[in-house]
C-alpha cells in the first residue's frame, strides 16, 4: 500500500490551516484532558471547517513543514576571485 504525501502549496489550503491553528491556539489548554486537541476538533473546528482527524493534524503541522523547507533550501556559496 502506497503512502500518499500531500504538498501544501495551495494558498487557500495554507490559509485554512493557519485559521485552524488559530482556533486551536485559542481553545486548546495543555494539561487539561477535557480541552485536548481532539476536543477542539470535535466541538469547535468541525462546526466551521468539517474535516477528518488526519486532515486536522496535517493542518496543525503545516507551519512546521514550511519552516523546514526554508531551512533546507538555504545554500552557502563561496565565490573565489583570482
Amino acid at each position: 500500500m502506497k503512502k500518499i504525501i500531500f504538498d501544501m502549496t495551495n494558498k487557500n489550503t495554507i490559509e485554512k490551516a493557519q485559521k485552524v491553528q488559530e482556533i486551536v491556539q485559542q481553545h486548546y489548554e495543555p494539561g487539561r484532558q477535557d480541552r485536548c486537541k481532539l476536543w477542539v476538533l470535535k466541538h469547535i473546528v468541525t462546526k466551521t471547517y468539517p474535516m477528518s482527524k488526519s486532515t486536522f493534524f496535517r493542518y496543525l503541522s503545516v507551519q512546521q513543514k514550511q519552516k523546514k523547507k526554508v531551512k533546507d533550501d538555504r545554500k552557502l556559496e563561496f565565490k573565489f576571485e583570482d
